[in-house]
């Protein structure tokens, strides 16, 4: 997961880290956020299984959340081939096209999706992270059902955002099932 101070990075790992803990799977993990408090670069690697030490090997992630677009591009080395990448932006007009030539070779689908605008119509720019995570789960390309992300989503919400969370979870959850349905 990557991003940049404010948006929500390190909240998006901890509902996958419990998440994993729910399911009865090992978590483990490492954060990377230096200068995140002044709009700087912040990576998450999470690990939910057997697995040897908390970073995640070049060419071994089977997914990448993006919240912003030039993260992205740094991060992209993670993904396995055949991974999947979940970035947030309006759409992929903005990925240079020799970068997507060369995912395309390596197999790895990229989905773009406007997380802070679909947040944003629910009064949160704050929870695009919460948005994209919706969208992906509603795409059917991660392991985790709706359910259970759902219930991690609510514990782990305090008092007023619990309503706000739940709203902008379900109307990117919808955003992924429309896209599934598009194909």
């Amino acid at each position: 997961m990557v991003g940049i101070g404010g948006q929500g990075i390190l909240f998006f790992s901890k509902i996958f880290s419990n998440l994993g803990l729910k399911l009865g799977l090992n978590v483990k993990g490492s954060e990377t956020y230096g200068m995140s408090q002044r709009g700087g670069s912040v990576m998450t690697h999470l690990k939910l299984g057997d697995f040897q030490g908390p970073l995640v090997r070049t060419g071994a992630a089977d997914f990448l959340y993006s919240l912003q677009g030039d993260e992205t591009y740094r991060a992209l080395k993670f993904l396995r081939e055949g991974g999947v990448c979940f970035v947030n932006l309006p759409s992929l007009e903005k990925f240079e096209t020799k970068v997507l030539d060369y995912l395309r070779k390596k197999k790895t689908r990229v989905l773009a999706f406007d997380a802070s605008q679909e947040a944003l119509k629910h009064g949160s720019i704050l929870s695009a992270n919460i948005a994209l995570l919706g969208y992906s789960v509603g795409t059917g390309l991660v392991p985790f059902g709706h359910t259970k992300i759902k219930s991690v989503l609510e514990s782990l919400s305090r008092g007023r955002n619990i309503e706000t969370n739940l709203s902008v979870f379900q109307a990117g959850y919808s955003k992924g099932k429309m896209m599934v349905g598009e194909k």
